[in-house]
């Protein structure tokens, strides 16, 4: 009998424990435990049994399969499963260097899974029958492949052109949301710019975010409100001197400093508006 799975991103989802529990599921298996990367628990990923139809499986659809992770579907015994994701927690690439390896956001198991030869996909699906992605279902074509143990030394392996395929398409697919969000909030400021633009737009919006240690998707998106409303100058332009002392704010964490900028463009979007500016 199949049982359903869901694979979720601590990372990605605030206290997860605790939101699980309000659903109605007590059981999650850290896939981080006993392995190389225990210290980094509470930030992993985790295994969770799931029913069709449930409090959990409607959130997840509704909330949390775009970015947060997968579902999957396995005939074999939850430890089992368990044991072959945590196989893949980690791979190697050229130079013999050790990576984590983030699979268990969907947008990066489509972009790997979809391109691979279905012999070569199946046995890294090892005893994982379906995997349901946002915008494609990934059946096994050839069931009871073996399920592959964790170890210190991960048996997979990606190529360099595996890692620069699976970061150009990240990044333009990171860039195309970029773009979406800012035409439905901040279309004013994007008037006239042809396709190509838009990308320039979006590719240099992100690089001034990183600039200041912004790199999250929910991060670019709220910092792509200062690029448009105040320029893509922000924030060395001469009026933004207010902008870069909150930014360089000793002992202010990243998080808040951002919270600081959007509260302060409102305030001085209130100012002009009831000035008549």
């Amino acid at each position: 009998m199949s049982q359903a799975f869901l694979l979720l991103d601590r990372a990605q989802i605030e206290h997860l424990p605790e939101r699980l529990f309000e659903l109605g599921s007590t059981t999650f298996q850290s896939l981080y435990l006993n392995t190389a990367y225990g210290p980094l628990e509470e930030v992993g990923p985790v295994l969770v049994p799931v029913a069709t139809n449930s409090p959990l499986a409607q959130t997840f659809f509704r909330d949390w399969s775009a970015m947060c992770g997968i579902w999957l579907e396995s005939e074999a015994q939850e430890a089992v499963v368990l044991e072959h994701l945590r196989s893949l927690i980690h791979v190697r690439v050229e130079g013999d260097i050790t990576v984590l390896f983030r699979y268990h956001d969907p947008r990066i198991a489509a972009l790997w899974l979809a391109q691979l030869p279905a012999c070569e996909r199946d046995r890294l699906m090892g005893p994982v029958r379906l995997i349901r992605l946002p915008e494609l279902d990934i059946h096994q074509e050839h069931p009871d492949q073996p399920a592959a143990p964790y170890a210190h030394e991960p048996w997979l392996f990606l190529s360099a052109e595996q890692l620069e395929y699976l970061g150009t398409a990240q990044r333009q697919r990171f860039a195309q949301r970029l773009i979406e969000h800012c035409q439905q909030y901040f279309s004013e400021y994007l008037q006239g710019l042809d396709a190509f633009a838009l990308q320039q737009w979006a590719s240099h919006c992100q690089h001034r975010a990183g600039r200041h240690g912004y790199s999250a998707i929910d991060e670019v998106l709220l910092w792509a409100r200062f690029h448009a409303v105040l320029g893509t100058d922000f924030p060395d332009a001469p009026d933004h001197a207010a902008y870069r002392r909150m930014l360089a704010e000793p002992g202010v964490s990243l998080e808040q400093r951002l919270d600081n900028l959007n509260a302060e463009l409102t305030r001085q979007q209130l100012t002009d508006k009831e000035s008549g500016v």
